[in-house]
């Protein structure tokens, strides 16, 4: 079936050294749109492997669906890189590949001879990405960074996204990590471009923080005025407008993007609203703070939505064109039949008859295909064809295995 597949990075060859997940789901959306990639476990196997022990899913060998989002399709092989023969095939595996990537900490790296600046003398074409925690330099470049420290507690979010004084909120499991990805998977194309022109390879590098950093843009710029934190008391938000409400039935609607001025008086009119339209304190967004009206409204406007369920309010409002949405329940996610509809989500089956709704990468081509979900396996499950492309002899690869140098 692949042979007749037209995917945009056919022919690209990858070797992933990484674990977890930033550095993974960059090589697993290449590998998504054709690329080959090879993943290089240790023998003891990626720690994403036993991720659901802990986030309370299946983790078995060919039940493991979140280790399944973010290597499904790769090839698996376990080389201990340690051994000088299994350092040897995996320079052998880089040596054919276009690009390496990495989330190993650079001291180890330099320790086994896998740094960029050692790569690059004997493979000067190969496009090398490396992804860390907190960046290459600084105070704390060599710390361990994960999603929790370097993407959320370092670049402001988890201080400024929950009312001001209340507990920090607890972010999804790799929800930065997978933000990140999208940022190294740029760099790498962009480095594969640049590539076609130059003939020389280079290193591409990000890190959570970074993207934390990026991500945050918008917060980070505000700061540096008068706004000093971006939650705002949920009573005096800018504009009435523009904020949650809960409704009837228990669940929250968000009206948001409406412009005060220019939508008031159709607001005003669906809400019951419409003596706000003769009074001066409801002007603009400047009179709505400086006269202190903005509590009464939001006060108002909460007991107006109580009145309605969340579903009769979004068919209400969006049948006037106002931005709305019903706040979902990530469980919901995967019954939504406009993620379903669009292949955002699709069902895999796994072993024993498991069947999961599985989040698709979310790039679609009109021209172009990608291929489907497959479930991952064990650790070392394609070790022997791995091998055998790089010229190795069944007896070869069995020696290697009995040593220690493969799994």
């Amino acid at each position: 079936m692949e042979k007749n597949m037209n995917m945009p990075l056919a022919g690209v060859r990858v070797v992933e050294l990484a674990t977890v997940v930033a550095a993974p789901t960059t090589s697993r959306m290449l590998c998504a749109y054709g690329a080959e990639v090879v993943k290089v476990e240790t023998l003891y196997g990626d720690e994403m492997r036993r991720a659901g022990k802990t986030e309370l899913t299946p983790y078995e060998d060919y039940k493991n669906p979140l280790f399944t989002v973010h290597n499904s399709n790769k090839r698996l092989t376990s080389i201990n890189f340690k051994d000088p023969e299994g350092k040897a095939a995996l320079l052998k595996l880089i040596g054919e590949a276009d690009v390496f990537i990495t989330n190993v900490r650079e001291a180890s790296l330099r320790r086994s001879g896998l740094d960029y600046d050692t790569l690059r003398e004997s493979f000067p074409q190969l496009i090398y990405a490396h992804f860390s925690g907190f960046g290459p330099k600084g105070p704390v470049a060599s710390n361990p960074g994960f999603d929790s420290t370097g993407f959320w507690l370092r670049s402001g979010p988890m201080a400024d996204w929950q009312v001001e004084g209340s507990f920090p909120f607890v972010p999804t499991y790799a929800f930065g990590d997978m933000a990140t990805s999208s940022v190294l998977l740029s760099g790498i194309l962009m480095a594969l471009l640049g590539r076609e022109k130059t003939g020389s390879g280079t290193k591409v590098e990000t890190s959570l923080f970074a993207s934390g950093i990026w991500c945050n843009s918008v917060g980070v710029v505000e700061t540096q005025f008068e706004r000093r934190h971006l939650n705002p008391d949920p009573f005096r938000p800018a504009d009435p407008f523009d904020t949650t409400y809960k409704c009837a039935d228990g669940k929250w609607i968000g009206v948001y993007v409406n412009e005060y001025k220019k939508d008031k008086a159709k607001l005003a009119k669906l809400l019951g609203m419409e003596d706000i339209l003769e009074d001066p304190r409801y002007d603009d967004i400047a009179t709505l703070a400086e006269s202190g009206v903005i509590v009464e409204a939001v006060k108002r406007c909460n007991e107006i939505f109580l009145t309605r369920t969340s579903a009769e309010w979004r068919e209400l409002l969006s049948a006037n064109s106002v931005s709305c949405e019903v706040m979902q329940s990530t469980c919901d996610v995967s019954r939504d039949s406009q993620a379903i509809e669009n292949h955002y989500v699709e069902e895999l089956e796994f072993a024993d008859g498991l069947k999961v709704m599985m989040p698709c990468p979310p790039v679609h081509f009109s021209e172009y295909t990608r291929r489907p979900y497959e479930p991952t396996g064990e650790i070392g499950k394609d070790t022997d064809a791995v091998f055998a492309s790089l010229g190795y002899s069944g007896e070869e690869i069995a020696r290697l295995r009995e040593k220690g140098a493969i799994l």
